[in-house]
C-alpha cells in the first residue's frame, strides 16, 4: 500500500510539473534577502502577526513584523542576488523583483488573489528519474506570500523591459533540510489581465552551505552594504551587492 501511494504521488507530481511551463521572458531580476522596512514598501511594512510567546516571555513584543530583520542571513551569503535561500532552523524573508521581457506589457490581477502570486510548484533543479528527489528541501515548510502593492486599488502594470518588486515570501524551514540536491526551482503563477492568461515565472532555490562563525540563521550584524537595492518613491534605483563567498557542492 505504501509503495502504491508513493507511486501515485510521484505520477501526480510529474503530471503537475509537466503542465507548468515557464512563460518566456519572465524572470526574477533581484531577490533581496531580509529586506528593510523601506525596501518592502508601506503595505508589507504595516502587516504584523501576533507573537505566540506573548505575554509569557518577559519583554516580548505582542506583534512581529513579517519582513525580517533587515540585516541578511550570514556573512557568507549575498544580501542581494537572484536566488531564494532555504536555511535550516530559520525563517527566511525574500523580496522578489520581477523582470518582464515577454514582448508586451503585463498587468497582474489581484481581484481573485489578493497577493497576486501563488507558489505553484517546487522541484529539484537536477533530478535522476531512477532516484527521484523530494520536491522541496522541506515540503511541509509553512509559507506566507505578501504582495508588494495594495492590489485592491489597482493592478500592477510592468511594461515590457521593465522591473518591479512584486512580493515578499516568508518560509519557516525546519532544522534539518534535504540536501541531496542543493538546488531547487520554485515556480510562481499569476494571472495577466492584458493577455487573459496565467503566467509562470521560475526562481532558483538553494540550500547554501554556510561556514564561518555564524553557520546558519540570520546575521546579527552584517555591516554596511554599499550600493544596496534602493526604493525611492516606489522607483527601482539601484541594486548592487557586495559579493560574499557562497559554498556550493
Amino acid at each position: 500500500m505504501r509503495y502504491w501511494l508513493m507511486l501515485v504521488a510521484a505520477v501526480f507530481s510529474g503530471n503537475l510539473a509537466a503542465q507548468i511551463v515557464a512563460t518566456p521572458g519572465l524572470s526574477f531580476d533581484v531577490i533581496v534577502h531580509e529586506p528593510t522596512q523601506a525596501q518592502v514598501g508601506p503595505r508589507i511594512a504595516a502587516i504584523t502577526e501576533p507573537n505566540p510567546n506573548f505575554p509569557g516571555v518577559p519583554g516580548a513584543p505582542p506583534f512581529f513584523n513579517v519582513y525580517g530583520n533587515g540585516k541578511g542571513y550570514a556573512n557568507e551569503l549575498d544580501r542581494v542576488n537572484r536566488i531564494f535561500y532555504a536555511i535550516g532552523g530559520t525563517s527566511t524573508h525574500d523580496l522578489a523583483v520581477l523582470r518582464n521581457d515577454t514582448g508586451g506589457d503585463i498587468s497582474i490581477d489581484f481581484s481573485t488573489n489578493v497577493e497576486g502570486f501563488t507558489l505553484a510548484n517546487s522541484r529539484p533543479k537536477f533530478d535522476n528519474p531512477q532516484a527521484p528527489e523530494q520536491s522541496s528541501p522541506d515540503p511541509a515548510a509553512p509559507q506566507n506570500l505578501y504582495c508588494y502593492v495594495n492590489g485592491l486599488v489597482d493592478p500592477l502594470v510592468i511594461p515590457n523591459g521593465g522591473t518591479a518588486p512584486v512580493f515578499l515570501i516568508r518560509t519557516k524551514w525546519r532544522q534539518s533540510l534535504d540536501t541531496s540536491p542543493r538546488e531547487y526551482i520554485w515556480t510562481f503563477s499569476f494571472f495577466d489581465l492584458n493577455s487573459g492568461t496565467t503566467m509562470f515565472v521560475e526562481g532558483d532555490l538553494m540550500v547554501p552551505e554556510v561556514g564561518g562563525s555564524n553557520p546558519a540563521g540570520c546575521a546579527s550584524n552584517n555591516g554596511p552594504h554599499r550600493g544596496l537595492w534602493l526604493l525611492v518613491g516606489g522607483a527601482l534605483v539601484a541594486y548592487v551587492s557586495r559579493r560574499k563567498l557562497l559554498h556550493r557542492t
